[in-house]
């Protein structure tokens, strides 16, 4: 990575896990991923969205959206860690 393309981002990413918040940054990048896979409309049908020691729970307001989303769940946590190019989420909790 060249120093033009490192963004405030990068730094601030770099500063938390220097000072071991590194679980911090890591639920902030799971939560971005996951916002920008899932889309618009999924995002304003989950409730809830945490992340804790590589188990993503994620709660659904509609029961169809719920099981489909367990369906899925695998599918989704390889892409989120594609997204965030690093193995951060190990299972998704659906409730």
């Amino acid at each position: 990575m060249n120093w033009e393309d490192r963004t405030a981002d990068y730094y601030i990413r770099k500063v938390f896990r220097q000072w071991d918040m590194g679980d911090f940054a890591t639920e902030i990048d799971v939560e971005k991923a996951y916002r920008l896979l899932a889309g618009d409309f999924i995002c304003r049908l989950t409730s809830s969205i945490k992340y804790k020691k590589g188990t993503l729970t994620l709660k659904f307001m509609a029961a169809a959206l719920r099981q489909e989303m367990t369906l899925r769940r695998e599918s989704l946590r390889e892409k989120i860690n594609d997204e965030i190019g690093y193995e951060a989420v190990k299972k998704i909790v659906i409730l």
